[in-house]
């Protein structure tokens, strides 16, 4: 019985390193720093649909589940200009209140939204713009199916913050 398991398993690895290894290898692949490239495939991975123009401009405009609006920024970039060697990266959507939505009501949404969820802050700016962003570190390494399951979990958060601000549609 013993001999069975083990060889089940040598199998299983074997497998695994064979026919998966590529795929595998790329998805546990390490970065280290950030460009606009690892950042569109992060999203892509995530279920995002990228919709920045054809001449791409310093954000990275995307949409995903339900048609939700938001962009993504390089940070702490080596070369800034070209947004290579980055070593952070922010994803940020926006928010109209809802009709007739007091400024308690708003700050509520904000509070639990802040208090539920763990993959993005939420906040009202001195303009008045409410956004839910989240911000993603390379510092130390970060694989890339870490990233884009980072990216997807706030897409979840964000798709929750929606039932906090505007509760009854």
């Amino acid at each position: 019985m013993r001999s069975t398991i083990f060889a089940a398993a040598a199998a299983m690895v074997l497998l695994g390193l064979g026919l998966g290894g590529t795929a595998h290898a790329q998805s546990t692949k390490t970065l280290k720093q950030f460009n606009r490239a690892d950042v569109e495939r992060a999203l892509r991975e995530a279920g995002a649909t990228i919709t920045t123009p054809e001449k791409p401009s310093e954000r990275i405009d995307f949409t995903f589940e339900g048609g939700v609006v938001a962009d993504a920024l390089l940070l702490a970039c080596g070369d800034d200009e070209a947004k290579e060697k980055c070593l952070a990266s922010s994803l940020l959507a926006t928010f109209t209140p809802a009709d007739g939505a007091t400024p308690e009501q708003i700050n509520a949404a904000i509070n639990t939204y802040n208090y539920r969820e763990n993959f993005g802050r939420a906040y009202r700016d001195s303009e008045g713009t409410i956004s839910v962003r989240t911000y993603i570190i390379a510092d130390g390494g970060i694989t890339r199916e870490n990233y884009s399951r980072q990216i997807g979990l706030w897409f979840a958060s964000v798709i929750d913050f929606f039932g906090y601000l505007y509760p009854e549609e």
